[in-house]
């Protein structure tokens, strides 16, 4: 196990799985990207994603959430990928079929 892994547990503590949905609630800080372009890039993706739900594709290695979707309009149109800490997302409850 890597030194900084995280636990799957979203920001009220309760367990993510892969294939579970979860909604963001917060934005990681970012200030450690240097690159201006790069971050403001990056803080628009995480601002478009913010209060969404999605889909847990899986966890890399550090325990972070990593979420694929797409931005279908816009100046940030495309396929994006991200990685989050398991504490700025809350998993979502399971719809049951009657």
């Amino acid at each position: 196990m890597a030194k900084f892994y995280l636990e799957p547990l979203d920001a009220k503590g309760k367990r993510i799985y892969k294939g579970r949905r979860v909604r963001i609630v917060g934005i990681p800080d970012l200030s450690d990207i240097r690159d201006a372009k790069g971050r403001r890039e990056t803080e628009a993706v995480f601002r478009h994603v913010r209060g969404r739900c999605m889909k847990v594709q899986g966890f890399n290695r550090y325990g972070f959430v990593e979420l694929f979707f797409r931005i279908r309009a816009g100046r940030h149109s495309g396929w994006h990928g991200i990685s989050i800490e398991p504490s700025l997302v809350l998993s979502q409850k399971i719809a049951r079929s009657r």
